[in-house]
Order: C-alpha cells, then structure tokens, then sequence
C-alpha cells in the first residue's frame, strides 16, 4: 500500500523500499516492470490492498533497471523479441515460468499497468489468467491473483457521485431550478452534476449551479443523500445523488442552452405544491420550507474539516450539528 506511482509519461516510480521503509525514486527503462510485494503471515487481511503488485509497461529498451528493484520487491522481467511461433511459444513458457515462481515466492498478486499505446500487451496477459480490475481514458489494469482462494483484491469503484445544488434565497423564499433540455420528461429539478476526482461535495454543487445558471453560491450544508443500484446511467454501476443547501450570492440567470430548457427563481411554496417536478426534488423542497419555517438546524448536515489518521491528510465529516459542551466534554454523566 506505500507504492505511489508517478506520471508514466515522466518514466519514474515511487515507492518504499519494503524491507527499510525508504523512500525511492527510480528511472524504470524497462518495457515489462512487474512489482510484487510480499504478506508477512502475521499481517492483518488488508496488508496486501492498493499497490501490493504494480506492473507497468513501457516502450523503452531493457536493461538499465538498477539492482535495487530486487531489494525493493520489484522484479524485472525482460520482454521476448523473438519472431515467429518459435519465438511466441517460448515467450509464453518464460511468462508461465515466471507466474510459477512468483507463487514460490510467497507473491499473493500482480497489479498489471498498460497505457493504450501498448494494448497488444492485454491478449499475451489474459493468457496468463489476468483479468481487468479497471481502465482509465488513456490506460487499463489487469491483475493476477496467486493467493489460495478466491481473490480478495480490492474491486475499483462501485458507484458514481452526483451533486446538486439547492439555491434558497431566504430573503424572497425563492429556490433556483432547472428543466433539463435532453430529457423525455422536463421536470424541474435542482442543477447539478457529477463530481470530478478530488473534488469535495459542496464544490461540486457551486461549480455546478455556476455552469448551468450562471448563479454563484456558497455552500451551506448537505440536506439529503440518494443511494441507487444498477443504474442504467451509472454503466450498471451504484449511484450515489447528494443535494446541498446553497446561499446565493448573485440572482441574474444566465443558464447554460446547451443543458437547460429553461431557468427560473421559483417560489418555494410553488415547488412544494407543483406535480411537475421529480419525487425527490419535491420530498427537498418540504424539508426546505421545514427549515425555513422551524430553523435550518433541524435538517442541516453541516460540514468540518478534521485530521486523518495519515499525517497531512484532512477530511471532511457531514453531520448534524453538535452542541458546544458536546464537542468539548470529556466523559459522560
């Protein structure tokens, strides 16, 4: 799990040295970098998730690899040049010969990285027994499992994240939606949309309101989560749809035509009681009135950033808000 890989354009590795710890930085010239990584029987189940093989192939010559890839767990395998079915025949032995010695070694898996430039690579690999874990715009995994049992390598992701943005104007009771353009039904709904890697919730939301209505926002706090499976829309995929309670901090629209129908502030009450709009979008609009009648801190889920347990790592928690003199007690009555 220490491995960290580099841009594979920059031809660099990094990683930890699994018998010291240290951390190395290494010009990998290699066509065929098979990394594998050793479980100590005593290590908890997990000991062997993320990066506990990496394999990368590039289109460089062979040769050059320093003789600490084999301190560091990483084992060079040169690729076969030979032409012909001879040659083909005797690639295949050498890969089975090294599949065969991994497993000797105590070797559980093999992460395999193969940019899209070198996807001739897939077909020898799959004739190995790898499979796809996942692919990327420009890149696809394979893995191996050498353990006993079936594999307990961890699956890529299961679900995508939608976000919108709930735009609530307190002082006009007005709450900013949308009609869809390209859609069979255009209900009106709250904006939003996917969230990009590494982008946080409430980030999602004001981007997303920003791009659709040309309204800027700020956000105040998370009012719902929808968990769906097997979304069509999702590739199969679970989906996960969250909507913020946003602030406005601007009121003329400009909406995007080439996403939105149409555009409009429209009065809460009105939301509420309108048919035309979707079940989720009416159920947040009742716990906005909710709010706005009774006070936002009965439906709010604020948000605080805390430390990770990983030094320089934060997160960010949503939950209802806690009393002072609960966050600063140290035992209970």
């Amino acid at each position: 799990r220490n491995f960290e890989t580099g841009g594979w354009h920059s031809s660099k590795i990094y990683g930890r040295d699994l018998s010291s710890g240290t951390q190395r930085k290494v010009d990998l010239g290699a066509e065929l970098l098979v990394g594998l990584r050793r479980v100590n029987a005593a290590a908890t189940e997990w000991a062997f998730l993320a990066r506990s093989a990496l394999a990368v192939l590039q289109r460089k010559a062979l040769g050059r690899a320093p003789r600490s890839f084999e301190r560091s767990g990483l084992q060079v395998v040169p690729p076969c040049r030979s032409r012909g079915a001879a040659g083909r025949a005797g690639q295949i032995r050498g890969r089975l010969a090294a599949v065969q010695q991994w497993r000797s070694e105590g070797r559980i898996a093999v992460w395999l990285h193969i940019p899209i430039l070198q996807s001739r690579f897939i077909a020898p690999a799959a004739s190995l027994g790898f499979c796809f874990h996942h692919a990327e715009s420009d890149s696809s995994t394979l893995t191996l499992w050498l353990g006993e049992g079936p594999s307990r390598l961890p699956g890529y992701a299961t679900h995508q994240v939608g976000v919108a943005g709930a735009v609530f104007d307190e002082n006009t009771r007005k709450v900013l939606v949308v009609q869809d353009r390209n859609k069979l039904k255009n209900m009106w709904k709250f904006p939003g949309g996917l969230s990009e890697p590494g982008e946080d919730i409430g980030d999602t939301a004001v981007r997303e309101v920003l791009e659709e209505t040309g309204i800027k926002s700020e956000f105040r706090s998370l009012l719902s989560i929808r968990q769906q499976h097997t979304n069509p829309g999702a590739f199969g995929k679970s989906d996960m749809y969250i909507i913020c309670r946003l602030k406005p901090h601007s009121f003329a629209i400009n909406f995007c035509q080439h996403e939105c129908l149409r555009c409009e502030w429209m009065d809460l009450n009105d939301l509420v009681k309108t048919e035309n709009t979707t079940p989720i979008t009416s159920r947040v609009a009742r716990l906005l009135l909710y709010g706005y009648r009774e006070g936002f801190d009965k439906i709010d889920f604020t948000m605080e950033e805390l430390p990770a347990v990983y030094t320089g790592l934060f997160y960010k928690l949503y939950h209802k808000e806690l009393p002072d003199n609960y966050r600063t007690m140290t035992g209970t009555d």
